[in-house]
């Protein structure tokens, strides 16, 4: 008799050794799924931040020309039609996709 409690004392342990083991390893995988799901996300908002900022110095540059004397002339001859003192216009009629014609003739 003493040996079957024996037994049945070690089947005890033995089953609550695996369910433990069992209950170890599904938390581990879970727990490295979601590692490698939140290693995912970490790498993509990298690539965003990194992108955003190319964006950002892009737009600095341009912020900075469109400071600069060029970018203004550009602007007021190509937009406003504006000339230069002293600059003559020669305007070809037979060009109808002139845009200085379609603002003189309009």
């Amino acid at each position: 008799m003493h040996k079957a409690k024996q037994k049945k004392k070690f089947r005890i342990r033995y089953i609550l050794l695996l369910v433990c083991l069992f209950y170890l390893s599904t938390t581990f995988l879970s727990q490295q799924k979601m590692m490698r799901r939140l290693e995912q996300e970490r790498k993509v908002k990298e690539d965003k931040i990194n992108s955003l900022n190319m964006e950002i110095a892009e737009l600095q540059e341009k912020i900075k020309y469109a400071d600069t004397p060029e970018f203004i002339e550009r602007i007021a001859r190509e937009e406003l039609n504006m000339l230069k003192p002293g600059e003559i216009l020669y305007i070809d009629k037979e060009k109808s996709k002139n845009k200085f014609i379609k603002g003189i003739s309009n």
